[in-house]
């Protein structure tokens, strides 16, 4: 899916959702990775119902050296666009109490190549203090029956990996700061990092600036998954903009 398509299509869905009881957001973000040069975009919509369940719709974009690149049909390395992807998510929250709450929820992933579905089981809480707290459990399983490797070099597997969240944020009149470490495991099989194991680290911090509007900026470090020319790990880190507008 084109990326002015989607941008195109949220909207409508967001003007199309002003009698819907809940709430509606919209989310853009630009990425570029420091150590592997990799730059991203993202367009997300988002919709809160009032009973609970909440739906989102995305497209993510990975492209070469400028995010609105043309493509050159006669050599794919000057395209602008190296792959895409979207992603769709459904989840219901349930109140324990006043404090408490769990929420079920769906993620599914579509590329051209492979489809990826992850199940997943959130708990949060808020205390006095103002700090947010959910955790989730994430089960990623692919479509992808030859999708990963075997660290032991046996040949390759389906990826069916377990990713474990926490999500630590605070509101401070205005700004916002939120911390998620991200640790994902497939026994033997090689995520990325030439280990079985995947780590990840985010410091969020947006401002809002009216209630239609809120900036955000991303620190991100992206466990070993950049191999340089010698061969050797590093870690990779990513910097990232973007804006939710409250439609």
């Amino acid at each position: 899916m084109k990326l002015q398509t989607l941008i195109c299509a949220a909207l409508l869905a967001g003007a199309s959702t002003s009698a819907i009881a809940g709430e509606t957001k919209l989310d853009v973000r630009f990425g570029y990775n420091t150590t592997s040069e990799n730059r991203d975009s993202r367009v997300k919509f988002m919709h809160t119902f009032d009973n609970g369940f909440y739906f989102s719709a995305e497209a993510a974009q990975l492209h070469n050296d400028a995010y609105f690149g043309s493509n050159d049909a006669n050599n794919p390395d000057k395209n602008g666009l190296q792959a895409a992807a979207q992603e769709f998510e459904a989840s219901y929250k349930f109140n324990l109490n006043d404090d408490w709450y769990w929420s079920p929820g769906l993620v599914t992933v579509t590329t051209s190549d492979w489809t990826e579905y992850r199940p997943y089981l959130k708990l949060g809480t808020t205390f006095d203090n103002g700090v947010s707290m959910p955790g989730r459990y994430r089960y990623n399983w692919s479509n992808d029956a030859n999708g990963k490797q075997y660290l032991d070099g046996s040949g390759t597997t389906r990826g069916a990996s377990n990713q474990f969240d926490l999500w630590i944020s605070k509101n401070i009149g205005d700004w916002g700061l939120m911390y998620n470490p991200r640790y994902r495991v497939q026994d033997g099989v090689d995520q990325g990092t030439g280990r079985d194991d995947y780590w990840e680290h985010t410091i969020m911090v947006n401002y809002k600036v009216d209630e239609t509007w809120t900036p955000y900026m991303e620190l991100v470090s992206v466990d070993e998954t950049y191999v340089d020319s010698n061969g050797n790990r590093e870690n990779d880190y990513a910097v990232r903009f973007g804006v939710v507008m409250n439609l």
